[in-house]
C-alpha cells in the first residue's frame, strides 16, 4: 500500500509526469488485467454481457416457435364441433367445424395444453398436449369415432417438420 499512495502523492504533484517503476507499472497493469477478467469471467457464468449504454445484458433468451395447428374433423355426424384451449378459449371464433372440414389455428401453445372438442354443449373429449418440437412445425391433429358402438371420439396426430418439400400424412380413420 506504501506504493500506491507515492504513486498517487507523484501523480497529485505533477498531473502531466507519472514517475512509475516497471515493477509498479506491471503490477497497476496486472491488477487492471485481473479486474476485467473477473468481470468477464462472472458475466460468461450469468450468461450476460455489457451493453453500449454499459448496463449488463444477457445472451440467453427465450425461443419462441412457430407452432401452427392443423385440426380436421372426421367425425362423422350432423353436428359440427368446437374447440377450445383450456376452459374458456374458443379456437373456432368463427363457428363450429363440420364433418369433412379442416382448420389452422394459430395460437400459442405448451407441453401441458388441453384441448377440448365440444359438440353443443356436451364435451366429447379432451387432447392433451404432451410435449412440442424444438423448431418450426405444423402441429396436425384428427378427431374420429373411437368405434361402430359408441359415440366416444379418438385423436389422431402428427407433427410435419418445417421442410422445403411436401409432405404427406395418411391417417386411417374409417370405423365402418
Amino acid at each position: 500500500q506504501g506504493d500506491l499512495s507515492v504513486l498517487h502523492q507523484n501523480i497529485e504533484a505533477d498531473g502531466r509526469h507519472w514517475i512509475l517503476r516497471p515493477s509498479k507499472m506491471f503490477a497497476c497493469f496486472a491488477f487492471v488485467l485481473s479486474c476485467c477478467m473477473v468481470l468477464t469471467e462472472s458475466l460468461r457464468h450469468t450468461g450476460q454481457h455489457i451493453n453500449h449504454d454499459g448496463r449488463a445484458g444477457t445472451f440467453v433468451k427465450a425461443l419462441e416457435f412457430k407452432h401452427r395447428l392443423r385440426i380436421c374433423n372426421a367425425y362423422p355426424g350432423t353436428a359440427a364441433i368446437d374447440i377450445y384451449k383450456g376452459k374458456g378459449d374458443r379456437l373456432n371464433g368463427d363457428g363450429p367445424m363440420p364433418y369433412k372440414s379442416c382448420n389452422d389455428f394459430v395460437t400459442p401453445l405448451k407441453a401441458g395444453d388441453k384441448l377440448e372438442f365440444k359438440i353443443g354443449d356436451a364435451n366429447a373429449g379432451t387432447f392433451s398436449i404432451s410435449d412440442l418440437p424444438n423448431n418450426d412445425a405444423v402441429l396436425f391433429l384428427v378427431i374420429h369415432r373411437h368405434d361402430t358402438l359408441s359415440t366416444a371420439v379418438a385423436f389422431e396426430s402428427h407433427v410435419f417438420a418445417n421442410l422445403l418439400n411436401a409432405q404427406v400424412a395418411i391417417i386411417d380413420t374409417y370405423k365402418g
